[in-house]
């Protein structure tokens, strides 16, 4: 797949909160358009991670991924329960992985990494969560869209930086899209309630994780040969990390 399509791809992915947002607020609430959006982001990390960090025996990896998204995802969604029991949750995600090595046979193959890619892929689910429980905060909305932008910028940005020769193209790409988001953040807070440097630092926050899959993957083979699951962990990772600065502004408030 040309790495213009993945970059794309990933812009769309960008906006599935933002989109799930708008979906619940026009169902009466947004939480459910929310739940629906994170749920598609985790069950995207859950199956391609393993392959996408190349973790021996992935069948169980999905497993015990998709095990502690489906918990930690449903758990936001309740609105009795407190974050604390979703951080649990993932928190279980953990000693589940090194279960997940002990069932496999001796020796064990690349066992170090192993573990340590799948409690990384925890970690990652831990964010699409946020997603969910941050959809109680006030002014979700507008912080959700600016997220959403932010991604998208970058991830636009970051594909047409593929056309230049330049050697730098990838961080000349990287800068641009910073810059699209922080203005396209600062300019949809004009028709919101969000200060204007509160939707920029978000949108500006969201772009550096797009950002970073590229200039992390893409020279590499993250970015060529077929079509395979882990293209869905890869495009899922940089919208479910946009939930940080999301979160992280109602700790600001």
């Amino acid at each position: 797949m040309p790495r213009y399509v993945r970059l794309a791809i990933i812009a769309v992915v960008g906006f599935l909160p933002a989109g799930g947002v708008l979906v619940g607020a026009a169902a009466g609430s947004a939480s459910v358009g929310v739940v629906a959006a994170g749920a598609i982001l985790a069950a995207a990390l859950a199956v391609g991670w393993p392959d996408l960090a190349g973790v021996p025996a992935p069948g169980t990896a999905v497993l015990v991924l998709a095990g502690t998204a489906a918990v930690a995802v449903s758990l936001a969604a309740l609105t009795s329960v407190s974050d604390s029991a979703v951080l649990i949750a993932i928190a279980l995600g953990f000693p589940a992985a090194v279960g997940r090595e002990l069932g496999r046979r001796a020796p064990r193959p690349g066992l170090v990494w192993s573990l340590a890619a799948t409690a990384c892929g925890v970690m990652a689910l831990a964010a699409t969560a946020l997603w969910v429980t941050a959809a109680r905060i006030d002014r979700f909305l507008d912080l959700a869209l600016a997220a959403g932008c932010g991604v998208a910028a970058s991830a636009l940005a970051l594909a047409a930086s593929a056309a230049l020769k330049s050697r730098w193209r990838f961080e000349i790409g990287a800068a641009a899209g910073f810059a699209l988001a922080c203005g396209g953040g600062a300019l949809l807070s004009l028709s919101q309630a969000t200060p204007w440097w509160a939707s920029a630092s978000v949108a500006a926050a969201a772009s550096v994780a797009p950002a970073a899959v590229w200039l992390v993957g893409g020279s590499g083979a993250a970015f060529s040969g077929p079509v395979r699951w882990r293209d869905a962990a890869l495009a899922a990772i940089p919208a479910a990390v946009a939930a940080v600065p999301v979160w992280a502004a109602q700790l600001m408030r």
